[in-house]
């Protein structure tokens, strides 16, 4: 009897515990600010996870001479807060710190990959996205670069929603 109810709570957590990622997920899309960012896709395809565009963001590089920071020290894998204003369609990064913005202006949070010379490469956990068997060389070979939909909440949180081509939503078959 003890065993079933350990059995079940684990089990139990398990799925209490992927409800909330999702959730927390789909909260960001339902609710977060919709922003639009310039990409260059790479990598259309990988053996064992199918068809999927690497996107590569002009908000992932940053020039720390050319930002405001709030220390230019930055390490691997330590969290960052990179502030957005709109430029015209697209938001740019306009300041780049180590905590929280306080003045409640629009933020990404994302995870330094590598700063060197003053140069900050930043991943935002958008980078990757699915498309069905065969389409990512679709989206590779297109002339034009893709345009994506982010939705960022208040905490930095960010989810990528849409993807454009041309100006044009691309749908998949």
């Amino acid at each position: 009897m003890r065993r079933r109810l350990w059995f079940t709570l684990a089990v139990g957590l398990q799925v209490v515990f992927l409800a909330l990622m999702i959730g927390m997920k789909w909260s960001t899309l339902a609710f977060g600010t919709k922003i639009l960012l310039k990409t260059q896709p790479v990598d259309p395809w990988d053996l064992f996870r199918g068809d999927y565009v690497t996107l590569n963001y002009d908000i992932s590089e940053l020039d720390l001479n050319a930002l405001p920071a709030d220390k230019k020290d930055f390490k691997r894998n330590e969290t960052v807060y990179v502030v957005l204003k709109q430029q015209d369609k697209y938001w740019e990064p306009s300041a780049v710190s180590h905590g929280k913005p306080p003045d409640g202006s629009l933020f990404i949070r994302g995870t330094v990959m590598y700063s060197y010379d003053a140069r900050l490469r930043v991943n935002y956990g958008i980078e990757s996205y699915f498309v069905p068997q065969h389409e990512g060389r679709v989206i590779e070979r297109s002339p034009v670069l893709p345009e994506v939909e982010v939705s960022v909440d208040k905490r930095g949180n960010s989810a990528l929603s849409r993807l454009f081509i041309d100006g044009k939503e691309v749908e998949f078959h």
